[in-house]
């Protein structure tokens, strides 16, 4: 798969799924749900079929986050997408909200109410960054509860694209700019510098 600057989403996204979500939230008893941007093997730049948080709320960039209680929600970007964000994201529907200063473990905090059941797919986050999440939502007396079945996906049924099929093969050299093997043959030359003996002209100056 190669990134592309095809526009594969609309600003009415937002609008149109986040109720949806919500309704498949309520079934599983959940009061607010996270959407990472990275899908089960932590992408970057994901398959349509994977790039759930484009789907809940319309916004395509690379990195980000969403929280959906059943009453709010913020779409979390960085730096590089702020005029993006505003292009594509309904603000009626999601508040934009910084990444980096707070994110979502500071949104988790000050949002989330005692006794609230804030789901999440454990395949789509890292150890790290669940327990900045656990920890936080614990502050304001929720919990973060895993789900079997996200909800997201169920919202998204039969609209999702299928999984890529395509054969892997190698980086074809137009791209690549230069053979696997030329790349590789430095590293098999290189070896380390060796530490300097005691009492030589380079241990001395260092003392």
């Amino acid at each position: 798969m190669r990134q592309t600057f095809d526009e594969t989403t609309r600003p009415t996204f937002g609008r149109e799924h986040a109720p949806l979500i919500r309704k498949a939230m309520e079934a599983q008893g959940l009061d607010g749900f996270v959407i990472p941007h990275e899908d089960e093997h932590q992408n970057e730049y994901l398959p349509a079929a994977n790039d759930r948080l484009a789907w809940a709320t319309g916004f395509s960039g690379s990195a980000g986050a969403a929280v959906l209680f059943r009453d709010k929600a913020a779409v979390f970007v960085d730096g590089r997408y702020t005029l993006q964000a505003r292009d594509q994201i309904d603000p009626e529907v999601f508040e934009i909200r910084d990444l980096v200063q707070g994110g979502v473990p500071a949104y988790l905090q000050a949002e989330a109410r005692q006794g609230w059941a804030i789901g999440y797919d454990p395949r789509l986050f890292s150890p790290d960054a669940l327990e900045r999440l656990k920890a936080a939502a614990a502050k304001a007396g929720a919990e973060m509860r895993p789900v079997a079945e996200n909800p997201l996906d169920e919202a998204w049924g039969a609209q999702r694209p299928p999984q890529p099929q395509a054969p892997v093969g190698p980086h074809a050299l137009e791209f690549s700019g230069e053979e696997s093997a030329a790349k590789r043959e430095p590293t098999r030359r290189w070896s380390p510098p060796r530490p300097a003996s005691p009492g030589s002209s380079t241990s001395a100056a260092a003392t």
